[in-house]
């Protein structure tokens, strides 16, 4: 049982303008925060870093991923997640209006933290959906209870924090229609903390270790769905 549910938004920039972007969360942070009370909030643009080019997987074809251009977490306690749709009204009409048309998504379910949170200024922002042919149960027991084992010790100790979202289909339908959204559907929104981008790529180096934790998602995780992008953190968190 977590103690713990994050709310997530996923927007595109106006045009595809991510100093823009970042100007506007810096601008609105405050806001946010206000408006989230005693929730944790953190922010982030898209780092499109030419280095981070530099290592991708050439057996797969990246283009059926979604990139994403911006996030908005806000984390609370479990016995708080009642108050959820109110504020998900309330900073949606911020958030809303820092997205290109269409283009805001939301998500939220209980959070597990499985590697213990430190402080880094780079995070992996990931949402996806499960492999149609398993069940959400089975699912969510192979990320949580195989997938989290096989993929932490190869992303190895640049590795500063890994929270994994399961995402609730009726209370995301819910939230997402109070926005005026239809809901995407994802099963998992997934978040891997690192120092710095090239924390990430340290963290991603090791070639057979990441074939590994590939390989273990195949049957399990459908790549179509993916939305994803290594995001800077913008503000305090």
């Amino acid at each position: 049982m977590s103690d713990q549910w994050r709310l997530a938004f996923m927007i595109d920039a106006p045009g595809g303008d991510l100093a823009a972007l970042e100007a506007k969360l810096e601008r609105e942070g405050a806001a946010l925060r206000r408006l989230a009370g005693e929730a944790q909030v953190r922010l982030g643009v898209a780092d499109r870093h030419p280095d981070l080019a530099t290592q991708v997987r050439t057996d797969f074809d990246y283009s059926r991923w979604r990139d994403v251009d911006g996030a908005v977490e806000v984390t609370v306690a479990a016995a708080r997640s009642a108050e959820l749709p109110e504020l998900t009204r309330r900073l949606g009409e911020v958030v809303g209006a820092l997205a290109a048309p269409g283009t805001l998504e939301v998500m939220a379910g209980p959070m597990f933290q499985m590697v213990p949170p430190r402080e880094g200024h780079t995070f992996l922002s990931l949402a996806f959906k499960r492999d149609p042919a398993i069940t959400s149960e089975a699912f969510r027991s192979w990320w949580f209870n195989q997938h989290a084992r096989v993929a932490i010790p190869v992303l190895g100790p640049p590795l500063l924090g890994y929270d994994q979202v399961h995402v609730d289909e009726r209370v995301t339908e819910a939230l997402s229609a109070s926005l005026g959204l239809k809901a995407y559907g994802y099963d998992a929104y997934d978040n891997l903390t690192f120092a710095d981008r090239y924390g990430y790529l340290a963290s991603t180096s090791d070639a057979q270790g990441m074939a590994r934790v590939f390989a273990d998602e195949i049957g399990h995780i459908d790549d179509n769905t993916r939305r994803h992008a290594l995001m800077r953190v913008v503000g305090k968190t």
